[in-house]
């Protein structure tokens, strides 16, 4: 017995020992694995926003796009009072007018620093395309005219005209994108001019008190407009044909030593919901504004994205 006992002790060792050798074993290795991708919020929308310097040429040829833009898409009383203060607003549905294509692609093109801008030189900065994220309803600004020291505007306000200047001025688009379960998009558009030395304010929020360091801002209202857009609709915004009011102040702007005219183009790229309810082969086509300015974003869908 004893004999017995120690030949199954023996054995019993053996066994434990190839065990924990095959356990600490190492696997071989194989290449190293990637990093697992960025997992966006349901309510992420990507927007690409251009601001699209003109040449006198380019001028000359803008009025034959409206032929081609669903100025419709937003309501007649809206429309009425942009126009009164010489804003013209409309969708773009998927593909480009000649002109505005023309202009995006013409160029020789760089990316930004950060690979998320690029900037379109030619002889000047004609074209600047930021691709960004929005967060379901969160607040973005974007800077249309750069500081000034000077801006005086005319406003339109219910028929009556009013006057008034600001000074070391800033013309912004506050933007917000409200996504729907369908894949469309509701963003509105807020202008504001923001204005004066930056101050110290106290904000409530949140059950706290926060101080925020921000210029005094005027909150033009009556052009605040939405526009509802499906993935690869370019939402246009512009000055009349003849520039006047906060039109005037909005999409003029010095560059090379004299004035420009310029238009923003903003184009749905893409949320968490736009193949909700659609197929890949019942999806439209939705192609970016430039050939480099949305690399690798799959049309009308997406589920990663580099950068913030």
């Amino acid at each position: 017995m004893d004999a017995r006992r120690a030949v199954a002790v023996l054995l019993a060792a053996t066994l434990l020992a190839c065990g924990c050798r095959a356990l600490w074993q190492p696997e071989e290795l194989g290449p190293p694995s990637e990093l697992p991708n960025q997992k966006l919020a349901d309510d992420t929308v990507t927007l690409e926003i251009a601001r699209v310097a003109l040449s006198t040429l380019d001028e000359e040829k803008l009025p034959s796009i409206w032929s081609d833009i669903d100025e419709q898409a937003i309501p007649l009383e809206k429309r009425r009072e942009l126009l009164a203060n010489g804003f013209r607003v409309g969708i773009i549905d998927y593909h480009m007018p000649g002109p505005i294509r023309d202009i995006m692609h013409k160029s020789e093109g760089a990316r930004g620093l950060n690979g998320e801008e690029m900037v379109r030189i030619d002889g000047d900065d004609k074209v600047a395309i930021n691709h960004r994220r929005f967060r379901g309803g969160k607040r973005s600004e974007y800077i249309m005219v750069p500081l000034r020291n000077e801006v005086s505007i005319l406003e339109s306000v219910g028929g009556i005209i009013r006057g008034e200047t600001f000074y070391q001025a800033e013309c912004k688009f506050i933007l917000k994108a409200f996504p729907q379960n369908d894949g469309r998009v509701q963003l509105v558009v807020s202008p504001e001019i923001h204005h004066g030395q930056p101050r110290q304010r106290y904000e409530a929020g949140e059950g706290m008190l926060r101080i925020e360091t921000r210029k005094e801002s005027k909150v033009l209202e009556q052009i605040e407009f939405s526009a509802m857009l499906q993935p690869g609709q370019t939402l246009i915004i512009s000055g009349t044909s003849e520039s006047k009011g906060l039109g005037q102040a909005y999409f003029e702007r010095e560059n090379g030593g004299s004035q420009r005219k310029q238009i923003l183009l903003i184009r749905l790229a893409g949320t968490q919901f736009d193949d909700l309810f659609q197929t890949r082969d019942t999806v439209k086509e939705n192609p970016p504004l430039n050939d480099d300015s949305m690399g690798g974003l799959l049309p009308s869908h997406f589920d990663e994205e580099t950068g913030d």
